[in-house]
């Protein structure tokens, strides 16, 4: 019962237009009764407009209990307000017709679509392609009266247009055009080689009919364009400072002037003029290499500087006058070059959770070390910074213009868990951060299970055949070979005859040597792991780390038979 209801039209909205050209609408109707195959499209009659007149619709895609969905075209020219659209089921009749405002919206006004090139110096002419939309559709060239630009310094300039081309002549409206305009832009004079952001535009007899904008590139000044790498460890090595110096390439245009771009003798001309880089207030350095790159740009590739401490210092290029020439001495502005600090030595990098290992850390390029009592260090602890209170046992700097380390010898805390853990080492008077280090805790390895606990002194287990015990290692790591584990009974060492890894540990059988000298009594069984370690986090392949021994022990006896 009731009328027919509209659930989607498609499309929502249509742009006016003023001529008659096909519009096609996509309906889904409800309240409709499910149409039998084959259909019939006078089953369902549309009325698209003010007319009020009824017509079949062009098509019926599919209709069920729930909806119908049908397609309905008409030749018709649409104004800029609402299109009433109605409909009913033919067996229902026209009482049950419903209807539906399609709202018909103005054709936006005309707008950039892509430019081409869409910036470039100020020095050269442009010839630039613009594709734009919403353009009356048969517009042509001769309707273009004039074009112009307007630069950033506020000078005008006459523009060429050299062609208009339709994209889609298919298009009877303007809101599916889209045009290309080529355009040949002069190069800019003198006053405006400061470049900035020009706006384009193109008229008709209307007046202006598309603008857009482009950005002209100052030309003239010399400029650092890049350099790689950007940054260096400081020194850290007193007898040899210059260890681990950079050789950074830099890259430049427009120098030491414009104009030897034109011939490529920029670089030439840059090794004429004594070109020299100087890192912040370090000496300055002469380049290794100054070479010529086709674009008219040159690179420079210098060593850069030994400094003590971390901090970013600002690179400038110089040239020196050439009077003869009538060029002046030259320096370009400063680019930002980091020293930052290489990795810390920590020594061990790990240690049992019951704590007491004393722990070295150097760090270099502290800017100003500090004395014991302003030191503290922290525990990173699950997001939360744990204060640990006199874990700070003695400090020693050395600094001077070559390097400036810092070496703390730091106990370490007892843990309940093992894990990784960031250690902050920071000033108590500001809490600023000098540097930071990982370390690792491990459960210790530990001894149960040991099959017998003694021996004759010649090594045989009483009341068993054999000079042989097994263990069980927890807390231990994976052995890929017997030899991955140091044993000894007392001061007389042995070896293992079998392993089996299990997850977290391992069981082990071992050879029960002679007691050394015979004699009897209670010996040390110690067990220490030599195999080889992974890499700590964050460690570096090729680099060797000092790590705290993973190693048990227990008391075995031997007796006298």
């Amino acid at each position: 019962s009731g009328p027919l209801t509209f659930e989607e039209v498609f499309p929502a909205s249509l742009y006016a237009t003023t001529v008659s050209d096909a519009v096609t609408l996509s309906l889904t109707l409800a309240n409709v009764p499910r149409l039998q195959r084959p259909y019939v499209l006078s089953e369902v009659m549309v009325a698209v407009g003010s007319s009020g007149v009824y017509t079949p619709v062009t098509q019926i895609s599919s209709s069920t209990r729930v909806s119908t969905k049908v397609t309905v075209e008409v030749m018709t020219t649409l104004a800029v307000g609402v299109l009433q659209v109605k409909a009913y089921s033919a067996s229902r009749g026209i009482d049950t017709a419903g209807t539906h405002a399609v709202q018909v919206v103005a054709t936006p006004a005309p707008s950039l679509v892509s430019a081409y090139p869409s910036e470039g110096p100020s020095d050269l002419s442009h010839a630039i392609a613009v594709t734009a939309r919403y353009l009356k559709p048969g517009l042509v060239l001769g309707d273009l009266v004039s074009a112009q630009l307007v630069t950033h310094q506020g000078n005008n300039y006459t523009v060429e247009v050299l062609a208009l081309g339709n994209k889609n002549r298919m298009c009877l409206h303007a809101h599916c055009s889209l045009f290309e305009v080529k355009v040949r832009a002069p190069a800019l004079a003198e006053a405006d080689n400061g470049g900035g952001s020009a706006t384009f535009s193109v008229h008709d007899a209307t007046g202006a009919l598309l603008a857009w904008s482009f950005k002209y590139i100052a030309q003239g000044d010399p400029e650092v364009v890049g350099h790689t790498p950007k940054e260096q460890h400081v020194a850290s090595d007193e007898d040899n400072p210059l260890a681990g110096r950079e050789t950074v390439t830099i890259f430049l245009k427009n120098f030491p002037r414009p104009g030897c771009k034109d011939t490529l003798a920029c670089a030439t001309e840059a090794l004429a003029r004594g070109t020299t880089v100087r890192f912040g207030d370090l000496p300055a350095e002469a380049p290794s290499a100054i070479t010529q790159i086709p674009s008219g740009m040159i690179s420079i590739q210098v060593l850069a500087p030994a400094r003590a401490v971390t901090g970013a210092v600002g690179v400038s290029v110089s040239a020196l006058a050439d009077a003869a020439a009538g060029l002046p001495y030259l320096s370009t502005e400063a680019i930002a070059f980091r020293y930052i600090e290489p990795a810390r030595r920590v020594l061990p990098v790990d240690g049992p959770i019951g704590g007491g290992t004393r722990v070295t850390v150097t760090a270099f390029g502290v800017p100003a070390i500090p004395a014991l009592a302003d030191v503290q260090v922290s525990i990173l602890d699950g997001g939360v910074e744990v204060l640990l209170e006199n874990a700070v046992e003695s400090i020693a700097a050395t600094e001077n213009s070559v390097v400036s380390r810092m070496e703390l010898v730091i106990l370490m805390p007892s843990r309940t868990t093992a894990g990784v853990f960031t250690f902050n080492i920071a000033l108590v008077s500001t809490a600023e951060v000098l540097t930071d280090f990982l370390y690792e805790y491990f459960l210790p390895p530990v001894v149960s299970n040991l099959e017998q606990a003694e021996a004759t002194v010649q090594g045989v287990k009483g009341g068993k055949d054999g000079g042989t015990t097994a263990l069980k290692l927890t807390n231990f790591p994976s052995l890929s070979s017997g030899a991955d584990v140091a044993l000894t009974f007392g001061a007389t060492p042995s070896h293992i005859l079998k392993y089996q890894n299990f997850k977290g540990g391992v069981w082990l059988q071992i050879m029960v040597p002679p007691a050394l000298d015979l004699a009897p009594g209670v010996v040390t069984l110690a067990l220490s792991y030599t195999g080889a370690v992974p890499l700590p986090r964050g460690g570096t392949l090729g680099t060797v780390y000092v790590r705290t021994p993973k190693a048990a022990s227990v008391d075995f006896r031997y007796y006298v038979p």
